[in-house]
């Protein structure tokens, strides 16, 4: 009786250290969108990255009749942000105010028409706001870049 017991012990835990694992990996293949901010505040302090040399895929931000959703998109460096129109009206994507257009060059959609899109590549890290120059007051959104 005692070697059935002294032999489950250690097996238990080798199947619950085995779970874990394999637990761990498929949480690390989550988009870090879908993950908790503390989850990837604590990877970045000890530089877990969910896909090893892969690059980061494209954010997308959606232009609607209400306002761009999401509202706030978070990124890391050097990852795209896509703008999609899906509104019947024309918006011109810029930085918001015009004075930050410095921080980021290039960045200036023209104008979109429905269906149309506008991609751009975060480079530089910080807080970014970004508007709707035919309508600033009501359409803007924020890029974190981390």
């Amino acid at each position: 009786m005692n070697n059935k017991s002294g032999f489950i012990l250690p097996l238990l835990i080798l199947a619950t250290l085995g779970m874990l694992g394999v637990l761990g990996y498929l949480y690390i293949q989550i988009p870090d969108t879908d993950k908790p901010e503390i989850i990837r505040q604590i990877q970045k302090k000890v530089n877990i990255s969910p896909l090893a040399g892969a690059a980061e895929p494209t954010a997308e931000i959606a232009i609607t009749k209400e306002g761009f959703v999401p509202q706030t998109v978070s990124v890391v460096a050097g990852q795209q942000v896509t703008f999609v129109n899906k509104n019947n009206a024309a918006h011109r994507i810029a930085p918001y105010p015009k004075s930050a257009f410095n921080n980021l060059p290039a960045f200036d959609s023209e104008d979109l028409q429905p269906t149309d899109s506008f991609t751009y590549s975060f480079e530089k890290i910080g807080t970014f706001t970004i508007a709707d120059s035919l309508n600033p007051y009501k359409y803007k959104v924020t890029v974190i870049v981390q």
